[in-house]
């Protein structure tokens, strides 16, 4: 633990190398700080910080940059900061007109997330577990093919074709569908989806029993899925990272949605930030800023990418104030 006085300093230095991207000498913390002492005791101070290691001199530079150390340090005793009121006015009108159905929420959430904190972002869906169905509909797609529906009272809706080998008459599938919703209707479904019954215990015309089968299993395959990810903001990577080499590193991480997923889902139900080191993901300069929301009893979760330098008081902020909006709004 740091004292007062060193924390202040390192809080100085970290601010001053967010905002110019430079190693930062003794004179500019004295510049842009309000600490009452002398350059000499602020240098002398910067020596201490360096051997404990949370910070560190460039050999081509007079100034100093934090570590992985000194950024956590900061992040873990920073105050909240806020967001301008024309940000905080946007993110309360997006939200109070906003009626669309859950995917393209999620979507136009990410791509306002990431217009209110300037850093590209992810929000990640809940899974259509634990939701209660709405609707199931069976569509007809040639002769031996049917398109499963399944919507959710949130608006969640997934699709699945499934591939029968013989042909259906209209009648049967509008019979499995009558049979599908008298199932599985105003139920919630569970992590591992409906039960489906074993060959032969339905007492239904075999086709027909065939079709509610497969259209069961569909379902359970569903509820077990990967959530949908969804990106905003991500012409903003070229601005925040220079180096090409870094740029295309990262951008290949973020092609992946297991890695996007291993990146931000988060098991807590608090703010996290994730940075450097503490990533397994080979990538040194990058740090992810998330928060959880909740749907129905299911827990979806906002996010921020930004480099190591990015202004973490407003990304915290954004994105809790963007959770907490998103949660309420969806009744979560």
């Amino acid at each position: 633990m740091l004292d007062e006085r060193k924390a202040a300093i390192l809080a100085a230095l970290v601010e001053e190398h967010i905002r110019s991207g430079e190693p930062v000498s003794s004179h500019a913390i004295l510049d842009h700080s309000r600490l009452q002492c002398s350059s000499a005791t602020i240098r002398n101070e910067l020596v201490i910080l360096e051997h404990e290691g949370y910070i560190v001199k460039p050999h081509t530079s007079a100034g100093r940059v934090p570590t992985d150390r000194g950024y956590r340090y900061y992040i873990d005793h920073i105050s909240p900061g806020s967001l301008r009121r024309t940000s905080h006015m946007r993110v309360e009108q997006f939200f109070a007109s906003m009626h669309s159905e859950l995917d393209r929420m999620l979507k136009q959430t990410s791509e306002l997330l990431a217009d209110v904190a300037r850093y590209p972002s992810v929000v990640i869906g809940p899974g259509v577990g634990g939701q209660t169905v709405s609707n199931v509909h069976l569509l007809p797609v040639g002769p031996e093919n049917v398109l499963l529906v399944l919507v959710t009272e949130r608006g969640r809706v997934t699709q699945s074709l499934l591939r029968l080998g013989v042909a259906v008459a209209p009648a049967q599938v509008a019979h499995a569908q009558q049979t599908l919703a008298e199932m599985v209707g105003g139920r919630a479904l569970e992590g591992s989806g409906p039960v489906v019954p074993e060959e032969g215990a339905l007492d239904l015309p075999g086709p027909v029993a065939d079709l509610v089968g497969r259209a069961l299993r569909a379902m359970a395959d569903a509820a077990r899925a990967d959530r949908p990810v969804f990106f905003g903001g991500t012409s903003l990577m070229a601005t925040l990272w220079e180096d090409l080499a870094k740029l295309h590193r990262i951008l290949a991480l973020l092609e992946g949605e297991a890695s996007v997923l291993h990146l931000v889902d988060d098991a807590s139900r608090l703010t996290t930030v994730r940075l450097g080191s503490e990533i397994q993901a080979g990538e040194e300069d990058l740090a992810v800023v998330s928060a959880p929301y909740e749907v129905a009893g299911a827990t979806g979760r906002v996010g921020l990418f930004g480099p190591m330098r990015m202004d973490y008081r407003r990304a915290i902020k954004a994105v809790e104030e963007v959770s907490d909006a998103l949660g309420d709004s969806l009744g979560g």
